[in-house]
């Protein structure tokens, strides 16, 4: 009887940390969108931001907590160099892709271009790692492309919510989601030998010493005693809740529920992402936007899929 208990609260709290993850990741696009329509901090300073803040919270954490509730594990230096590869793709290109993308398009269809890492995962695991793809996923992929296809090149600006150049940054958000499929493709021995926590922080330190020299003077421009205390709030919020506490929410979940559970969790953030932007008013919804998600979203279901 315990142990079915104890069973049974693991996965409730691993379905837990999966909802407060996603939910966290969906009202990123909504609140980076929000301030960057404030034109206080710009997209490269906001990349600068969440990269080196998330490197400190991390580092942070890891000299508060190592031995007591995180693992401290030391990193092989044969693999630095594979980290520091797999921090490009993952951190430095995906994040700074995603928020400059984000300043020229809606957040409704930046988030859904952001769940299509699945379809691109299963794509370069097949052209790469030479995987087998059954019939029905691969006309998810096909669904999935369809989708995308629909927002770059059909998407209409619309100056009233700042959606000026909805083909560039849809574009700029599609090559985010590349480059996080081609890390999961190319680095799984990584992923695999160390925590998730050990790589975030050194992924985020390498990403932080890279994209330094690009960002300091965004950051330096940055008159932050006149910022508004919203600005400061999804500020807080884009560095705390949408990167470092989701970041370590998923593994934490990884360990207590089953892989389709987890990717079913996904469909919450385009879905939070839609309803926020609604009611914040933020993007205008229109058949286009709804035809296109749906066909992203069916090709996720469909790659997720278990043959």
């Amino acid at each position: 009887m315990k142990i079915t208990n104890s069973c049974t609260s693991k996965r409730l709290h691993g379905h837990i940390a999966l909802l407060l993850a996603n939910v966290s990741w969906g009202l990123m696009s909504p609140i980076s969108k929000d301030l960057l329509n404030q034109q206080v901090i710009s997209p490269w300073a906001l990349t600068g931001i969440r990269i080196i803040g998330g490197t400190l919270v991390f580092w942070f954490l890891s000299a508060v907590l190592s031995g007591r509730v995180i693992k401290s594990e030391p990193i092989d230096r044969k693999d630095l160099l594979k980290i520091f590869c797999a921090s490009m793709l993952v951190i430095m290109a995906n994040q700074a892709l995603v928020i400059i993308g984000m300043n020229y398009t809606s957040p409704i269809d930046a988030a859904i271009v952001c769940s299509t890492t699945p379809v691109f995962t299963l794509l370069f695991s097949f052209l790469l790692l030479h995987a087998r793809m059954s019939w029905f996923r691969t006309l998810g992929v096909f669904i999935g492309f369809a989708g995308v296809l629909a927002f770059v090149f059909l998407g209409k600006a619309d100056v009233e919510y700042n959606v000026v150049n909805p083909m560039l940054g849809n574009g700029l958000c599609l090559l985010a989601q590349i480059c996080a499929a081609l890390y999961l493709v190319l680095f799984p021995d990584i992923i695999s030998k160390y925590s998730a926590f050990t790589l975030m922080k050194w992924m985020f330190l390498f990403s932080a010493i890279a994209i330094t020299p690009f960002v300091a003077s965004e950051l330096l421009s940055i008159d932050w005693q006149t910022l508004s205390l919203t600005v400061i709030m999804e500020v807080l919020y884009i560095l705390i809740m949408g990167t470092c506490f989701s970041y370590l929410l998923i593994p934490y979940a990884q360990r207590r529920v089953q892989p389709t559970v987890i990717a079913m969790y996904n469909y919450l953030q385009p879905l939070v992402a839609f309803i926020s932007t609604v009611i914040l008013g933020l993007a205008l919804i229109n058949g286009l936007t709804v035809c296109a998600s749906a066909l992203i979203l069916l090709a996720v279901w469909m790659v997720n899929r278990e043959s």
